[in-house]
C-alpha cells in the first residue's frame, strides 16, 4: 500500500496512495531511523491500553489505563525507573486516567470519571489531588489535558451525552500547590458537524457521526491553540483568551479514497458489538450495510498534533490504515511526510525523536522511540 525506499539506516517514507493529483515529493521528506532506539514495556509486560505519553529532557512517562498506572523511563536509554498508580477513589488513585502532561517539575494526571487532577512529583510522590470544579471549571466531562506554554495547561471538556465541547486554558503559577481561580475559555464548539440516526426493529436507536465525516480537531501550538473546525481547509490559531491570532490554509491537494475495507471497518467498529452481553445492535448493522451512504473521499485530517519549530503534524489516514502524517508549516505548506508501519501509531513529537505506540498481533502494546531528523530542502539522506 505504502512503498518504502531504504537509505542505509534511514527510511524515507512517501505515500503514493490514491493521490489526486500526483504529488511532487522532492525536498519534502522526513528521514526516520528504521530501527527504534529502544522499546518500552511496563513492569507487568502486558500493556493493552496506552493512553498518553509525556516527556522532558530526562524522562519519558507512559500512562496505561487497563490497570491505571504511570511508568517512568530514562529518556536516554529507555531504562525503566518506576511505576505507580492504582484503581480507586483515594488520593492519587484513578478510575479513568485519560491524560498526562509534564509542567515543570510536576506530572499532571487527568481522571475523567472523577473529574479531578492528581499532581505528582516526577518521582511519583503525590503533591495534591483536586477536583476540577475547585478551579471553577464548567460541570463538563474532562477528557484531554495538554501543557500549552510555561505553566498553562489546556483541558478538553465535553457535555455528557451531548455535542458541546470546550477548550479551557488554566495557568498554575509557579507552584502546583497554589489555589487557582483564573481561567480562560479558548473556544466552545460542536463535537461533531453532522449526525446520523440509525433505527431498526428489535434494536435500540443509535445516534453517531456519519461515516468518515469531518470532526473538529485541536492541539497546542506556538503559545496558543491550533483549531480545525472541519468545514474547510483552514486551521485557526487562537490565543488562550480565544482571540483569533492567525489562519493557516492547508495546501494539501491529495485525497484518500474510501475503500470497501473502510466501509466494513466502520460498520464493525462504530456500531457497538453488544450491550449487557447481548448483540442487540446487529439489526442496526445489517440495516446500515444497506442504507448508509459513504463519501468517496476521507476528510482532510483525522488528528492534529503540535510539533516543534511551529510545525503541525496532520494525520491524513483513518483508523485501520497505516498512519500517514503530513508535517506542515505555519503557511500551511506540506514540508514533510511520514508513513508509519502497520501496528505503529504516533503518540508524541519530541526533539529529534518520535514516540510511537506499537501493537502486536495479540493486542499487546509497547512504546518505541525512534530518531527522526528533518531533511533541509535540496538535501538527500
Amino acid at each position: 500500500m505504502i512503498p518504502t525506499w531504504t537509505y542505509g539506516r534511514c527510511v524515507v517514507l512517501v505515500t503514493a496512495m490514491f493521490v489526486i493529483p500526483a504529488l511532487t515529493v522532492e525536498a519534502q521528506q522526513t528521514c526516520v531511523d528504521r530501527d527504534s532506539l529502544y522499546r518500552l514495556d511496563g513492569d507487568d509486560l502486558l500493556w493493552h491500553n496506552v493512553r498518553a505519553v509525556s516527556a522532558d529532557s530526562t524522562h519519558l512517562f507512559v500512562l496505561t489505563q487497563t490497570s491505571p498506572r504511570i511508568h517512568r523511563f530514562d529518556l536516554t536509554d529507555g531504562t525503566h525507573l518506576q511505576s505507580w498508580g492504582q484503581d480507586g477513589e483515594g488520593p492519587g488513585e484513578f478510575q479513568s486516567s485519560s491524560g498526562i502532561t509534564l509542567v515543570g517539575d510536576h506530572l499532571f494526571v487527568l481522571d475523567g470519571n472523577q473529574g479531578r487532577l492528581s499532581i505528582f512529583e516526577v518521582t511519583g510522590d503525590l503533591v495534591r489531588t483536586v477536583a476540577l470544579r475547585e478551579f471553577g471549571m464548567p460541570p463538563m466531562f474532562p477528557h484531554r489535558i495538554h501543557r500549552a506554554r510555561g505553566d498553562t495547561v489546556l483541558f478538553g471538556l465535553s457535555v455528557p451525552m451531548g455535542n458541546e465541547r470546550s477548550i479551557i486554558a488554566q495557568p498554575f503559577g509557579a507552584s502546583a500547590t497554589e489555589d487557582l481561580v483564573h481561567q480562560d475559555t479558548v473556544i466552545v464548539y460542536p463535537g461533531r458537524t453532522a449526525t446520523l440516526r440509525l433505527t431498526a426493529e428489535g434494536a435500540p436507536g443509535l445516534t453517531l457521526s456519519p461515516p468518515y465525516s469531518p470532526n473538529p480537531k485541536w492541539t497546542p501550538i506556538s503559545g496558543g491553540v491550533a483549531f480545525w473546525q472541519g468545514s474547510d481547509s483552514d486551521i485557526q490559531i487562537l490565543g488562550f483568551d480565544g482571540v483569533l491570532k492567525s489562519v493557516i490554509s492547508l495546501a494539501l491537494e491529495d485525497r484518500f479514497e474510501v475503500t470497501a475495507e473502510d466501509k466494513d471497518y466502520w460498520l464493525e467498529n462504530e456500531i457497538p458489538q453488544e450491550m449487557f452481553g447481548q448483540q442487540v445492535f446487529e439489526p442496526l448493522r445489517e440495516k446500515a450495510r444497506r442504507t448508509v451512504d459513504f463519501p468517496r473521499y476521507h476528510p482532510l485530517m483525522f488528528a492534529l498534533l503540535g510539533g516543534l519549530d511551529d510545525l503541525l503534524w496532520v494525520r491524513r489516514t483513518p483508523d485501520g490504515w497505516d498512519q500517514v502524517w503530513d508535517v506542515v508549516d505555519m503557511q500551511g505548506t506540506r514540508a514533510n511526510r511520514v508513513s508509519l508501519a502497520p501496528g505503529q501509531a504516533l503518540m508524541s513529537v519530541i526533539p529529534d525523536h518520535l514516540v510511537l505506540k506499537v501493537t502486536d498481533g495479540l493486542g499487546v502494546e509497547s512504546i518505541e522511540v525512534h530518531r527522526c531528523r528533518s531533511l533541509p530542502p535540496g538535501r538527500n539522506p
